[in-house]
Formats: structure tokens, sequence, C-alpha cells
């Protein structure tokens, strides 16, 4: 398609040496140019327009598109609109709007030469003044007024449909022709949509300029025909608009077109991003806490830009495609674990340490136990899955079932898994992790090489659990459990006299039970009578009786530079005296200059002449000072302070 740089460049007012930029630009954005002809005042501009940018097909159009591309707005302003109607309907907001200008058949006098060269550049066919005006006026603005004939009427209207256009038309005409019968006329139409509220925004849509393509349109007529034009003819109806928002996510944006640098991650800026988006006239808001722009299409870039991917490549087609980098190197961040989530490693760790094998059952039962306060599915799956399980022991228990029918072997288990209770106070469930063991060993002690090993017993399991909690720093102790104490989905699975319940120091709140399996439920899963123990306990509430253990104390103090001096003495003290006592009673003597006090030696001396025994420690002194190298008077004042102490000592 043809385009004149001289009319379009009206729009812009740009200098000819920003000319080469300017195609530069064009091309980039991807409108191709195929040719360039030059004529004495003009350059004639032919270009590719793809059949999705079907909008650019006037001088204002590409003049819009060169000003999105280069940042330079369009200097002519458009004229506000007017209505002459005296009331408008305060509620309409957007009105759909007619203007009808009527002018006389016979006049008809020749086309300007300077609009039929216009024509002969985008190759236009001459006809008569009126319909030359009205495509120039088109090829200029995009938009152009309808001719329509007093002969011509009812055609027009029934192939617009339109009860608004249909009824001014004929009001005019009927008007016409009580002032003069014989005269023919021809109806010029102006239409547009306007929005009555004003918004600041300006998106150089056809409508806004409306007044000025109707001005534009008039002057030319009037100048070309030699003719006044009397007053205009209107009418308008209210009319919804189509709104068109697109959500476009900054992390979609990202993906898509890449980083906008080579060598480090860094995408476009929300900032940037959105004045991009502001010169497109799409009129962004962003939503900070969802990260996401919420675009509003103009009128006449609604039949291209449909959906988000559509957004995302006019933004990379602004800041052109080269600037994006399709390759980059993700940076691969750690996650940070949470000391729970670690605790619980330490927590599977040490039992598979201590000999135990984890398995892993399906929160989902049968309720084999008969517990009549588990929580029951509304939809199972089947007959065999339509409860939740209260405890993790029902499902070890299956798991030990399953092991006596193909093994008689030992079999040392625990789960870690999600349990359920029934709140009924509050009427409501509570879903909460926990930990269950199952010990099964009948040939554990063997207290010597005669007699049969026998079973594992409640106090070896209950060593075992006391190593395992020691291991993980739980700060918990052992104590009796009354059985009506017990978690009611666990009252009939254990023994009475052999429940042991697991108490936080801190709280003194239950927080597990170790127990022995009821004869009654062994006797129906096996005939001997065999011990099997089993243990539960609160996984949140275990964690929060840990600590972390702190094996090394730091002690800090400044180093002198300056050489020590070792003096080692012999001191006879009473057999119960205490040797930290005569340490502090040295160290009182300067304890800037005594660095360090050792007792090395302990002896004993008997005299044979009254067989007496006395006792006497070896001390080791050393003296260093932090300012100055120690001199004899130094040394022997302390000497002398050390001698007081060993006389009162003695």
């Amino acid at each position: 398609m043809k385009f004149s740089w001289q009319l379009t460049n009206s729009f812009l007012e740009l200098p000819n040496t920003n000319f080469q930029k300017v195609l530069n630009k064009l091309i980039l954005s991807g409108i191709e140019i195929d040719r360039i002809d030059e004529t004495l005042n003009d350059k004639i501009l032919d270009l590719s327009i793809t059949t999705n940018r079907k909008e650019i097909n006037s001088a204002l159009s590409l003049a819009r598109e060169i000003s999105i591309i280069t940042n330079n707005e369009i200097k002519i302003n458009p004229i506000v609109f007017h209505i002459d109607t005296e009331q408008v309907n305060t509620n309409y907001e957007n009105l759909d709007y007619v203007r009808i200008q009527i002018i006389h058949e016979n006049l008809n006098q020749k086309t300007p030469k300077w609009i039929l060269e216009y024509l002969k550049i985008y190759g236009e066919d001459y006809k008569n003044n009126l319909k030359n005006i009205q495509q120039y006026i088109y090829l200029k603005w995009g938009i152009t007024f309808k001719i329509v004939n007093t002969n011509t009427l009812n055609k027009f209207i029934l192939e617009n449909n339109d009860k608004m256009h249909s009824r001014l038309n004929k009001e005019v005409i009927e008007k016409n022709r009580t002032k003069k019968q014989n005269r023919k006329i021809k109806l010029l139409i102006f239409t547009t949509k306007q929005k009555i509220k004003k918004q600041n925004k300006k998106n150089y849509d056809v409508d806004e300029f409306y007044e000025n393509y109707y001005t534009d349109s008039i002057n030319i007529i009037k100048e070309s025909m030699r003719c006044t034009i009397g007053k205009h003819y209107e009418a308008y109806k209210k009319f919804t608009p189509k709104y068109n928002q697109i959500l476009v996510e900054q992390q979609t944006l990202n993906k898509w077109l890449g980083n906008t640098q080579k060598k480090t991650n860094k995408f476009l800026e929300v900032k940037e991003t959105k004045t991009i988006l502001e010169k497109l006239k799409f009129f962004p808001k962003y939503i900070k806490n969802r990260k996401i722009f919420a675009v509003d299409t103009p009128e006449y870039r609604k039949h291209d830009i449909k959906n988000k991917i559509d957004v995302i490549e006019e933004i990379g087609r602004i800041y052109e495609f080269q600037n994006f980098y399709n390759k980059y190197q993700y940076i691969k961040k750690t996650g940070k674990k949470s000391n729970r989530f670690m605790k619980v490693i330490e927590i599977r760790n040490m039992l598979r340490s201590l000999g135990l094998n984890e398995v892993i059952n399906s929160s989902l039962t049968n309720n084999s136990l008969k517990n009549n306060k588990i929580i029951t599915i509304h939809n199972p799956i089947n007959e065999e899955h339509k409860n939740l399980r209260s405890n993790i022991i029902s499902g070890l228990i299956n798991n030990y079932i399953h092991n006596l029918k193909y093994t008689e072997r030992n079999l040392l288990i625990f789960e870690i898994g999600k349990t359920f209770q029934k709140d009924e106070q509050k009427n409501k469930c509570i879903e909460e992790k926990s930990l269950g063991g199952l010990i099964y060993n009948p040939n554990y002690h063997k207290s010597n090489w005669e007699k049969k090993p026998t079973s594992i017993s409640i106090f070896h399991i209950k060593g075992i659990l006391e190593l395992f909690l020691e291991k993980i720093n739980a700060k918990v102790y052992f104590d009796e459990l009354k059985k009506n104490k017990i978690n009611n989905s666990m009252h009939h699975i254990l023994k009475k006299n052999k429940i042991i319940g697991i108490y936080s120091q801190n709280s003194q709140e239950i927080i597990g039970i170790l127990g022995e399996l009821n004869d009654q439920l062994i006797k129906t899963y096996q005939s001997t009578n065999e011990k099997i123990f089993l243990f539960e306990i609160q996984l949140d509430k275990l964690i929060n009786t840990t600590y972390i253990k702190k094996h090394l104390n730091y002690n800090k103090k400044a180093y002198s530079e300056y050489p020590s001096i070792t003096r080692d003495i012999s001191i006879s003290i009473k057999k119960y005296e205490q040797a930290e006592e005569i340490k502090n009673k040295i160290k009182s003597i300067n304890e800037e200059i005594i660095e360090t006090i050792e007792i090395f030696n302990e002896y004993k001396s008997i005299k044979p002449q009254n067989n007496q025994r006395k006792r006497f420690i070896g001390i080791r002194i050393k003296y260093r000072s932090l300012y100055k190298t120690l001199n004899a008077k130094d040394i022997k004042k302390i000497d002398e302070e050390l001698n007081n102490i060993i006389k009162n000592i003695n």
C-alpha cells in the first residue's frame, strides 16, 4: 500500500533528517518497505502491510504507528467533540452519533489539482468532485463521509438497517421539500461513536479526530464547490462498547521474551513494560500482589490483539526483538528446608540405625479393629477403603498379619503418617501426623548358652525407645498410664497392665504410648501366644520436645605477645581439703598476671617416728603479662604473696 510521506508527516512534523531513522524503525517493527519513489515535493512509501495490521490504511494510522515506535507525539490535537442537541441524557456514557449536511446536486465543480495528485499517488481512479474529496478524506484520516442522493435514500436505509439513520434522513428530506420543492439535494452523512464522559487517555483512534475530519471535509467542499453549507442535522442513541481486557502475567512475559542481557538473567522491569504498553495505547494496570498486567486494547487493534501472546508480541516488537536473548543460564537456587522437615529425616534415619524398617500404609482403612468413633467417607472407592484411620497401629498390625503368612521371622517396623480424629465438641475433624512402631521378636534374649532364647520384653522396648529419644535430644520421660487416658481408638488393642505413657518434660503432657498387643487379638491371628509390642507418638509434639545440643563451649580472651614464666611448687594440705579452693586462693593474688594454675601431682608422705601421714599436691603456675615482659621485681612480689598463702594453709 502506498503512502505520502508529506501527508503522513503533516501529523508528526518530523524534520527531514529523521526520515531514514523512521524507515529503520518501521522495518524493525515488522512493516516492510517495498519501494520508495521521490517526486518533486514528496516521497512515496510503498509498504507491505500484513493482514493482521489492516488498521494501517491512512496517513493518520501510519503517523500513529510511527509515533509509537519513535516515541514522538502526534502534533495535531483532536478537536473537542461538540453536540448541538440541547439536552443529552445524563445516563448516556457512550453515543452512536450521526451528523448530516445538505448540499445541492447541481454543484459539481472541478476537483482541486492537489487532491488529484494525492489520488494519483495512491492509484485511485478519478471520479466526480465530491467522490474525489470523499476518497481523499479517507486516505488522510482513515474515515470519511457517506454520500446519499434522494433517489437512493431508500436503498441506503435498507442496507444500513438503522432506525436512527432512517428517521433522521427522512426528516431532513421532508424539511427540505417544504422549503424548495423542485431542488434536488445530496446528504453527506458523518458518523462516529463518542464517549460523553471524557478521559485524559488519548489512543489516537479516528473517532477522537471526528471533529477534525468533519471540519476538513466541509472546508474542502466549500472551497472547491464555491458554496456555503448551512446548519447540520444530528441524532444519537446510546450504545454499550465491548471491552476486551487481557491479563498478562509477568512470569509468562519473561518466559516468552527472554532476558535483556546476555550474561546476566535480567528481564524487562515492570516500569519499562508499563511504559511500552502505554506507548501502544493499551492503558495497562499493574496488579502488584498478583504480578499481572491488566491491558485494555484500543478499538482499532481489537481485530488482532485478542489474547496474552498478542500483547507479548507487541511488547517485543516495540522493545525490538534483537534486544532479547533466547538462551540464558538458569540460576538453580537451593530451597530452604524447614527445621521440622530436617527433624523428620533425623527421626527416620535414627530408627533405621536401630534396626527398624519403614513401611508406608494407606490412610484409608476398613475399620478391621471395629472402632466406633472412626471417620467414614461418604463416597468410598470400595468397601476396603471407606474409613480414615484414627491411628498408625492398625496399619502396622495388618503388616504383621501379612508377614505371618509368608514367614515367621522377626518383624521390626515403623511408619510416619497421617491420622484423623473426631472432635465432637467442635464438630470437626483433626488431622495430624504420628509416629508408630511394631516390634515382634520371639528370639531376642538369651541369658546363657544352655538355655533357649526368650522373647523380647516391654522393658527391652522401653530401652530401645529411650536410646532413640536420647539420640534425637528429646526431653521426655516414661511413666505409668491408666487405660482410661488412652486414645479411644486404641483402648481395646493393648493389654491392661502393660501400658507405659510417654510424657513431655516441659508441658507434662502425654505425647505417646508404649504397650503390648491384647491376647485376644493375637489369638485371632496365630495359635501361639507371642508377644507383640506397639508404640505410637504424636510427631509434632515429639519434635517440640527436642532441642539443639551444643557440644562446644568457647572462652575468648586476649593473647599476650610477651614471654611466660613457670613456677612449680609443692603445698602440704589437710586430708579433706579441696584442691580447687587452693587454686582460687592463688589466683586471687593477681588475676591479670597469673595465666594458668595446674595441679600436676598428688602424693602422701609417712613419718616413720610416729607413723603420721601428710598430703601434698604439686602445682604449676604460669605467669604472663599482656602489656610487658615480667622482671625479677614483679615475680618477687608475687612469690611473697604466694608464701603468705602457703603459710596460712599449713
